[in-house]
């Protein structure tokens, strides 16, 4: 006599006994509306704790408010971000300032600030004299804004909490530490608070291809940096999203942000 044993990924019969009305907090946790299956990897997600941390985080209990509640409650069921909606904005200006200056600097071809050009310079007689060279008022006005947008970067970062904004902001500083010396011959210098400073007299006196090697192109460190703070301006972005309201006033949560990972970004 042949038994015939099929695999199964549909658990639902573990949970038969749990209510599934659409507006119930389990039923809502636990996969959807009446009718719905519960897969196996919703079951993963219970037996690696995610779940369970999620609960905890809803039911810890903190500092009273005044409203009955508990702040980590309050925190979680109104969907607020680490960070204030300031620090939040700021993130969102500055990093998004610092990544179109760079974008500047690091754009090739026909359209590049390094492209070289007819300059037309006069001597202290007012002979003018034209030559090939790279326009340094404009490369200069751009490398500024690009510095004054890192340190506005810097400073918004350091006031944030979330520890991705952070972790990235730390990776930039080093990134630009180990760049110190390179960044020194074309008049940039890194301050005890790690934010930059540029001389306009020593980079306008900067060899231009040493210039055009940190600031222009892909393999720049300008371009490392551009990554950066997109990166950053994302983070901001996904916290922004969090306080527009991923868990309802019952503390359900939204599943149109199910796929994007933020159920779980703040509770491990």
């Amino acid at each position: 006599m042949a038994i015939n044993i099929s695999a199964k990924t549909d658990y639902s019969m573990l949970f038969s006994s749990l209510p599934t009305r659409s507006n119930n907090v389990t039923s809502s946790i636990f996969g959807g509306t009446s009718g719905s299956s519960f897969s196996l990897s919703d079951y993963a997600l219970i037996k690696s704790g995610s779940y369970g941390k999620l609960m905890k985080a809803y039911y810890s209990q903190g500092s009273d408010d005044g409203s009955g509640k508990s702040s980590a409650v309050n925190k979680l069921v109104s969907g607020s971000s680490t960070d204030q909606a300031t620090t939040i904005t700021a993130l969102k200006s500055s990093s998004d300032k610092l990544a179109s200056a760079a974008a500047d600097l690091t754009t090739t071809g026909k359209d590049s600030l390094f492209v070289e050009k007819d300059i037309t310079t006069k001597d202290e007689n007012g002979v003018e004299t034209t030559t090939k060279g790279y326009d340094k008022d404009a490369i200069y006005k751009k490398v500024s804004e690009f510095v004054d947008a890192y340190n506005s970067v810097l400073t918004a970062a350091g006031k944030s909490d979330n520890t991705r904004v952070l972790s990235t902001g730390a990776n930039m500083t080093t990134m630009t530490a180990a760049n110190e010396d390179m960044l020194g011959k074309i008049g940039i210098s890194i301050g005890e608070d790690n934010k930059l400073s540029i001389d306009e007299k020593k980079f306008k006196e900067a060899d231009m291809s040493s210039v055009k090697t940190m600031m222009n192109g892909v393999t720049s460190y300008a371009y490392n940096v551009q990554t950066k703070a997109s990166f950053i301006n994302m983070y901001a972005k996904e916290d922004a999203a969090k306080t527009s309201g991923i868990y309802a006033q019952n503390a359900l949560y939204n599943n149109s942000y199910s796929s994007s990972g933020y159920l779980f970004d703040n509770m491990f």
